[in-house]
C-alpha cells in the first residue's frame, strides 16, 4: 500500500488523517480502517484530513456507493472532510456528490480543520 493512514481517537470524534497515493485499493484500505476504528471506539464522528498525491478516477468515485454500502457506512457516520491539496480537492467534493446523492452518509467538505471541528461536534 503506498498510503498511510493515521487515526487519533478523541473524547467526541476520531480524527483521521490520510497521505499517499489515491486509488480504488487504497481507497478501500482506509475505508475499512475508519470502519474497524469506528467500531472498535464507538464513534462514528469522523473528523478527516487528506493530503493525496493525486485523484480517484471518475469511475473510481462513482464507486465510492458500492463501497461504503459493503463496509457498512451509512448516514450513522458523520463526516467533516478536509481536502489539503488543492489539486484534488475537485475530486474529493465530486466523491462527497456522489455519496450525498445517493444518501449513502452525512457530511461536508471543508477548507480549513477548525471550522470541519466545529461543525462535527455541533452535530447531535
Amino acid at each position: 500500500m503506498d498510503v498511510t493512514i493515521d487515526i487519533t481517537p478523541h473524547e467526541h470524534y476520531l480524527h483521521v488523517k490520510v497521505s499517499g497515493m489515491a486509488n480504488y485499493e487504497n481507497a478501500v484500505h482506509f475505508w475499512k480502517s475508519i470502519v474497524e476504528a469506528s467500531e472498535k471506539y464507538q464513534c462514528y464522528r469522523i473528523l478527516g484530513e487528506q493530503n493525496l498525491l493525486n485523484s480517484v478516477t471518475t469511475l473510481e468515485a462513482f464507486d465510492h456507493p458500492a463501497l461504503f454500502k459493503q463496509l457498512g457506512i451509512t448516514t450513522k457516520f458523520q463526516f467533516a472532510w478536509v481536502d489539503n491539496n488543492p489539486r484534488t480537492r475537485d475530486t474529493t467534493e465530486f466523491v462527497y456528490n456522489v455519496l450525498a446523492n445517493r444518501a449513502i452518509s452525512t457530511g461536508r467538505m471543508f477548507y480549513d480543520v477548525e471550522t470541519a471541528k466545529q461543525w462535527l461536534l455541533s452535530k447531535s
